[in-house]
C-alpha cells in the first residue's frame, strides 16, 4: 500500500529565486484543498484557516495579538501563507492551521507551529545607497524622499533616525509625517519617507497655521543616523546626508505632451530616449512607462534613470524590430511632488472637480529611426 503523508505546517521560501520566509501547509486530502479552492476569493475566511501572529511573551496569548498581514496562495495539496512584510529576524511568530471555519474540523487536526528566523551571519554592516529625489534642488511642495539601503533593514527606528536638518543646523520639527507603521518596501531595503501632506496642501489647518515644511531660498539636509538597524540587528556602517537647496514650489499636472522623446534607430539595439522638463517620482518611474511592440505585448529589455530623474532610457533585449512601437505611461506616474497626469497635489478646491475623468494609460507613439549604414 501506498503510504499516505500526513499533513504538515512549516516554514519555507516562497520562490527558489527569493529568500523570502513564508508559511506553507502540506499534504491536504483532496476534499480539504477544493473547500479552499472553493473560497479562494474569500481573504477574511483563509486568514481564520491558516493565521500567523506575533507571539509576544508579555501577553498570555499570542491569538490576542492582530494577525500578521499577508496574502494567500493555492497550493496543490495545500496554501501558503506570504506575509506582506518580511518576517524579521529574532522575532517569534505563531501559525496556525484550522479547517474548522470550511467544515472540516471533525475530520481534520489543528495544526500549529512556532518559530523564529535567525540573524543572518557575516556579511558587512548595511549601508545607505541612495537617497531620491537625487537633484541637489528640490521644490518647496517636495512630497515623499525615498531611502535606499544595501540590505533588509528591520522596523522602528526611522523616527529616532531619520529627521530633516533645516537651515539652523537643527532637526526641524514637525515637518515630516511619522505613520503608525513604516513604509517600508517587501525587500525591507526603500524606506518612504514623506514630508507632512497637512503642511504642503493649501487651505488646510497645518498648512495655515504652520506653513509649508520647507522654506524656499534655504539649504536643508536628508539626516540617517548610523543607529539604524539592519535586519541582524546591527547598526549602519556610518551615517548618511543628503544636503539639498529648496526651489519655487511646483503646482502643474505632469504634461507627456511636453516630454521630448528621442526614438533609436531601427534594427539596433540603441537605447529609447525620454527627457522631462522636472523630476519624475523614482520609485513611480521605474514601473509607470513600458515600451510594447507592434502587437501591443511588452518589449523585453532593460529601463535606467538618470540625471535627477529627468532621463528615462530603455535599452531592448534585441534589435528594434517593430513598425511603429509605442510608449504607454500609467495613470498614476507622478512628479516629486505628488503632481499626477490629470491634476496637481495641491490644486484649487473646485465644486464640480473632474472626478469622473477616465484615468487611462496615455500613449506615446514613435517612429524608428532609419539606421545608419556604413560604406
Amino acid at each position: 500500500m501506498p503510504m499516505t503523508l500526513q499533513p504538515s505546517l512549516r516554514v519555507e521560501h516562497e520562490t527558489q529565486r527569493s529568500a523570502a520566509a513564508c508559511v506553507g501547509v502540506h499534504n491536504l486530502d483532496p476534499g480539504l484543498v477544493a473547500l479552499l479552492v472553493e473560497h479562494r476569493g474569500t481573504a477574511r475566511l483563509l486568514q481564520s484557516v491558516l493565521r500567523v501572529n506575533v507571539v509576544d511573551a508579555a501577553m498570555r496569548g499570542g491569538d490576542e495579538l492582530p494577525d500578521v498581514a499577508g496574502r494567500y496562495q493555492l497550493l496543490e495539496t495545500g496554501v501558503r501563507f506570504i506575509p506582506r512584510f518580511p518576517f524579521e529576524p529574532g522575532v517569534r511568530y505563531r501559525a496556525s492551521f484550522d479547517p474548522q471555519p470550511l467544515g472540516r474540523g471533525e475530520r481534520a487536526d489543528v495544526l500549529t507551529l512556532e518559530f523564529s528566523l535567525p540573524d543572518p551571519i557575516g556579511g558587512d554592516p548595511a549601508f545607505v545607497t541612495g537617497a531620491f529625489p537625487s537633484a541637489d534642488v528640490l521644490p518647496e511642495n517636495l512630497l515623499r524622499f525615498y531611502v535606499c539601503f544595501s540590505s533588509p533593514m528591520r522596523r522602528g527606528c526611522a523616527e529616532s533616525q531619520i529627521s530633516l536638518i533645516g537651515p539652523d543646523g537643527r532637526p526641524a520639527h514637525d515637518v515630516l509625517y511619522r505613520p503608525a507603521l513604516e513604509l517600508w518596501d517587501r525587500s525591507m531595503r526603500c524606506l518612504t519617507v514623506l514630508l507632512d501632506p497637512g503642511r504642503l496642501k493649501r487651505w488646510v489647518g497645518p498648512n495655515r497655521e504652520l506653513g509649508p515644511p520647507l522654506t524656499m531660498g534655504q539649504r536643508y539636509a536628508l539626516a540617517v543616523g548610523s543607529a539604524m538597524v539592519d535586519s541582524s540587528g546591527r547598526p549602519l556602517q556610518q551615517h548618511f546626508s543628503k544636503p539639498f537647496v529648496v526651489a519655487q514650489a511646483v503646482r502643474e499636472s505632469v504634461e507627456v505632451a511636453h516630454w521630448t522623446v528621442l526614438p533609436p534607430a531601427a534594427n539596433t539595439d540603441q537605447p529609447l530616449e525620454i527627457m522631462f522638463p522636472r523630476p519624475l517620482d523614482w520609485a513611480l518611474l521605474r514601473r509607470a512607462i513600458t515600451v510594447v511592440g507592434d502587437d501591443e505585448l511588452p518589449v523585453r529589455g532593460r529601463a535606467a534613470i538618470a540625471q535627477g530623474e529627468r532621463r528615462w532610457t530603455f535599452t531592448p533585449a534585441s534589435p528594434w524590430t517593430a513598425t511603429r512601437p509605442a510608449i504607454r505611461v500609467a495613470p498614476d506616474l507622478e512628479d516629486v511632488c505628488g503632481n499626477n497626469l490629470f491634476e496637481a497635489f495641491d490644486g484649487p478646491l473646485r465644486a464640480h472637480r473632474e472626478s469622473s475623468v477616465e484615468r487611462t494609460n496615455r500613449t506615446i507613439r514613435f517612429e524608428l529611426a532609419l539606421a545608419a549604414h556604413s560604406a
